[in-house]
């Protein structure tokens, strides 16, 4: 069981206490032993509390929000101790079926078998001209439609034990559960249908459920109605917990395996929602292939046909006549865009938007980035993008700083962020690897036909730590070798760090007000684009400064470049001039202005002292102005340097 799950209501308990408590655990162990044997759950057991979890759409129709049962700890432990004896036990017998049905069953990664096994039909059938007709079917609130006395019927149907039969008979038999939700509560209402969806025990019997359909059309008798990839393996059903896709090579066949269902959900009393239902159809035309728009009736209902140019979706991922994507990119863009640009706009510190950006963002991202099969290349440039440029706006990064030093590990002063690509590729990584080690043979045999250029850049990863690691150390090479100046700095931060010292650096960052803590990024980054550093970054050939053809360091620039400097004295070689012009009339007096048209007053002092005015009067006395025009906060510190700087020449 998930430590992480959200405690029931009724006994504000967690399940840590347990794992952590061997105390708890032994009575726990005694009072399930105690059930057990009176074949009978305690009525204290059977209440529970049901909250609505959005699934998508309106938050205002009720209809887009599906009920998750939070149980009392006691029945949670009890649950799935039974769900574990019997899964075991309809493994080890063969009663269970996994080729078709890969909903809720474990080391088994049903959903990118599907999709991956979809895909491949269609690219076949398009590329091979091949007919095929696919249709999608939707039961209605498919776990709540299924009738206690059908889970009894299933229950025999596989062989369980007699015991284990009324225990489950017990559990069902006036059960009670409230709804909960942050404006009011109902009073315990008796659960007389369905299975509970957050309980331990109602994914294993809805599937067993499921599978007293599948193993009547596992047959030879339907088999061969499927789309054959593979002479011996046609595919003609897919199944995952309540989706289903129908597979096959003529309309006739797929209408046969319909009518099938049809029948069954009439013996077990499902719904379907031929509304939610969908067709696509792919056949030769002369000598190419094209969509049409199939007609298959379910229950006497015509199925909606997926439209020209449109496509379908199933388990996450969509399909269309060219397996283009651009419905997938689309809602990436979409969801990047939405997500970052709310970030954005909040009031928090940088750390916390990138941990926003790590935690949340990326985790959204990652399920699409593992069932799709856009190219990594598409990625970087329409993701990285994005995500770089509010990278750098969050820290304060001009943009001709690299975010090399950003994109490393905290071990390694960076902040241990990576870019969607990144993300991408791990994310790939697990979907090649899912179909790898299948012990389906035909997704195994997908495996082997895609791994072409386009994957296996993915397939030479041994994990996705891998991936991370090789990013990080390409991070690494780009500031130790491709930028001089950050190389020489990044090396010696390396080699004279201690992994304690880099935690207690860590730890200190993240406490900085924003200002500090952006500077504290920055500090590796020499990034002001003078000529030198975009010679050294390879923009430019040549490093001399456009005006006077000396080297354009940062410090050229500054206070170096004598044709430039003007520019940057302008305002304090104004207020110079009008003090001087102001004095000039003085009798008896010399003025001596380090400005062009006046006497220097290096004249007077030497060039060790060169003041920006100087005032004799009479030859007796020697008035010294040294005039600093900054910014109000530097004022005082200016004038206390100043002072101290010509200290020994007022002594002389």
């Amino acid at each position: 069981m998930k430590a992480s799950g959200s405690p029931c209501p009724l006994d504000q308990l967690s399940i840590i206490c347990f794992k952590r408590c061997s105390f708890l655990r032994t009575y726990l162990t005694e009072v399930i032993r105690s059930v057990w044997s009176s074949k009978s759950v305690p009525a204290e057991w059977k209440k529970a509390c049901s909250i609505l979890i959005h699934k998508k759409g309106n938050t205002s129709d009720t209809s887009n929000f599906h009920p998750i049962t939070l149980e009392t700890i006691p029945l949670k432990v009890f649950t799935s101790c039974l769900r574990n004896a019997m899964f075991s036990f309809l493994t080890a017998n063969n009663f269970i079926e996994h080729q078709i049905q890969k909903g809720f069953t474990p080391n088994l990664s049903g959903t990118l078998e599907h999709t991956a096994q979809m895909t491949n039909i269609i690219n076949q059938a398009r590329i091979k001209q091949r007919s095929v007709v696919i249709t999608l079917l939707d039961p209605k609130n498919a776990f709540g439609e299924v009738h206690h006395n059908l889970i009894q019927s299933v229950l025999d149907y596989h062989h369980i034990p007699k015991d284990v039969s009324e225990i489950i008979k017990s559990l069902y038999t006036d059960f009670n559960a409230a709804f909960i939700t942050s404006v009011f509560s109902t009073p315990f209402i008796t659960v007389g249908r369905g299975v509970l969806q957050g309980d331990c025990l109602s994914p294993l019997i809805f599937n067993m459920c499921i599978n007293t359909f599948i193993q009547h059309i596992k047959t030879d008798k339907y088999r061969q109605f499927g789309f054959i990839t593979n002479l011996l393996n046609p595919v003609h059903w897919f199944q995952f917990a309540d989706d289903a896709a129908v597979i096959s090579g003529q309309d006739s066949e797929n209408q046969n395996l319909l009518n099938r269902f049809s029948i069954w959900c009439q013996w077990s009393n499902m719904i379907v929602r031929v509304d939610k239902c969908s067709t696509f159809g792919i056949r030769k035309s002369l000598t190419k292939s094209i969509q049409y728009l199939p007609k298959l009736p379910i229950n006497n209902e015509l199925i909606p046909a997926t439209k020209t140019g449109e496509s379908f979706r199933y388990l996450g991922k969509y399909f269309d006549f060219s397996m283009s994507e651009k419905e997938h990119k689309q809602e990436l863009i979409t969801l990047m865009d939405d997500i970052m640009s709310e970030i954005d706009l909040k009031p928090l510190h940088p750390k916390n938007k990138l941990l926003l950006y790590s935690r949340y963002l990326l985790s959204k991202l990652s399920w699409h980035f593992t069932v799709t099969t856009i190219s990594r290349t598409w990625v970087s440039e329409n993701m990285d993008s994005v995500v770089n440029k509010c990278v750098r706006n969050w820290l304060e990064i001009p943009i001709s700083g690299t975010l090399s030093n950003v994109y490393l590990t905290s071990n390694k002063f960076g902040l241990n962020i990576y870019p969607p690509s990144i993300k991408f590729a791990q994310c790939q990584r697990v979907a090649r690897n899912a179909l790898k080690t299948s012990p389906n043979h035909s997704v195994k045999d997908i495996w082997k036909t895609t791994s072409e250029s386009k994957n296996i850049q993915y397939d030479v990863y041994t994990s996705t730590k891998e991936v991370l690691k090789t990013f990080n150390s390409g991070q690494e090479d780009k500031l130790q070798n491709h930028l001089i100046l950050q190389g020489s700095f990044f090396s010696n931060v390396i080699k004279f760090s201690l992994s304690k010292l880099n935690g207690i650096w860590s730890k200190s960052q993240s406490n900085l007000p924003k200002n500090i803590y952006n500077f504290t990024i920055r500090y590796i980054n020499n990034s002001l684009p003078t000529r030198k550093n975009l010679t050294k970054w390879g923009i430019l050939s040549n490093s001399d400064c456009s005006f006077c053809l000396n080297p354009e360091t940062i410090l050229h620039v500054v206070a170096g470049c004598q044709t430039y400097l003007p520019r940057f004295t302008w305002r304090h070689d104004s207020v110079l001039n009008f003090i001087a012009q102001t004095l000039q009339p003085v009798n008896y007096s010399n003025v001596f202005v380090d400005l062009p048209g006046y006497k220097s007053p290096s004249i007077v002092t030497g060039d060790t002292f060169r003041p920006d005015l100087l005032l004799s009067i009479n030859s007796d006395c020697l008035y010294i102005l040294e005039l600093s025009v900054g910014y109000e906060s530097n004022l005082q510190t200016n004038v206390d340097r100043k002072r101290r700087r010509y200290e020994d020449l007022i002594t002389q």
